[in-house]
């Protein structure tokens, strides 16, 4: 039986746009028949990764990027013991295939891979002292490396080197408010110190606020598979995301909004299903004073039906800074870090 961890989140943001589309509005989507507004998984990943929280807990954290001139500058300072030459070698034969693009105005030449991938200097290093051991430059693709933490959660999908390939443990979806939202515009002017009167620069953001509904599922034995490490082991990476969940936000607009803020509500549900809640608000809240309550209820009330109905093998731990939740079924806990199956 494989084992999920389902991690369900409340977060309440005040004015904010952390998230933007191709025309640099805030994305959207319709759920429910009504307009919410929501924060892409790619968004809420990379902000993950990028995390003093993250990158406190894992040893390495992935370079993802297609410049291999950059990447190849980085490796030579950060691993200065090995020859120039191998390092290049290596990155030329490690995986993904390599072109080179001339800069029109420039007239410069660029190497890039075909793809943005995720690379890392460990596993780098390890390539360097395989072929110093004797192995092959062009065995490298063959020989699967241990992914960093990140890779084994999000995975790793390279088209010209299929032995790279890492399926995805973690699956995230897209943070929704719960209930339907009106998007605001913000006029603003920049203000020229030097000049006699009015501003220098006149603009429009669209910004909105809300609560929003994150959810994420881990499958247990697939990290322990990408990592090679027992379940017990996880422990740490496991309670890392699921802070990360409640703390973490995207930085889009952050030094203009400042919604820096924790989630009121933590739910994670240890099950042999992904399961998302998402449904409990398809009906949307009535956005009010009482709307992360309402929110809570509304997201419980879905849990107890849905474990009852379909006879579920779910195992429930909430933080509630409410103090709204009640629950027979759930284990609620007055700190995040007592959030634990062990």
């Amino acid at each position: 039986m494989t084992t999920f961890i389902n991690i369900h989140t409340l977060i309440s943001h005040p004015s904010s746009m952390m998230n933007r589309d191709d025309y640099g509005l805030q994305k959207t989507a319709i759920f429910g028949g009504r307009t919410r507004s929501r924060i892409s998984s790619q968004c809420l990943k990379r902000a993950i990764r990028q995390s003093y929280i993250y990158r406190k807990v894992v040893d390495e954290v992935s370079i993802r990027t297609n410049k291999f001139d950059e990447l190849f500058a980085l490796c030579i300072k950060e691993l200065p013991d090995a020859d120039a030459k191998l390092i290049e070698d290596v990155l030329l034969n490690l995986g993904s295939k390599v072109k080179k693009e001339k800069n029109k105005e420039t007239g410069e030449t660029r190497r890039e891979f075909d793809a943005v991938q995720p690379y890392a200097l460990g596993a780098i290093k390890e390539a360097i002292n395989m072929v110093l051991a004797g192995t092959e430059l062009k065995a490298l693709k063959s020989i699967p490396q241990l992914p960093t933490i990140d890779v084994a959660l999000s995975g790793r999908m390279d088209a010209s080197c299929p032995a790279r390939n890492v399926e995805a443990a973690m699956s995230v979806a897209h943070s929704l408010t719960t209930h339907s939202v009106d998007i605001e515009v913000d006029w603003f002017t920049a203000c020229d110190d030097l000049a006699e009167q009015g501003s220098g620069h006149i603009g429009t953001t669209e910004f909105s606020s809300g609560v929003f509904y994150r959810y994420a599922s881990i499958n247990l034995d697939l990290l322990a598979e990408n990592t090679q490490k027992s379940k017990q082991e996880l422990n740490d990476i496991i309670n890392t995301v699921v802070r990360c969940f409640a703390q973490v936000s995207p930085s889009a607009k952050q030094k203009t909004f400042a919604a820096h803020n924790h989630a009121d509500f933590v739910m994670v549900t240890k099950s042999d299903q992904p399961l998302s809640l998402a449904n409990a608000f398809r009906r949307a809240i009535k956005n009010n004073s009482d709307v992360m309550e309402e929110s809570i209820n509304s997201l419980i009330s879905h849990y107890e039906k849905l474990v009852l109905g379909y006879e579920l093998e779910s195992k429930a731990i909430a933080f509630d800074m409410t103090d709204s939740a009640k629950s027979e079924q759930i284990y609620l806990v007055s700190k995040l870090s007592d959030i634990n199956f062990n």
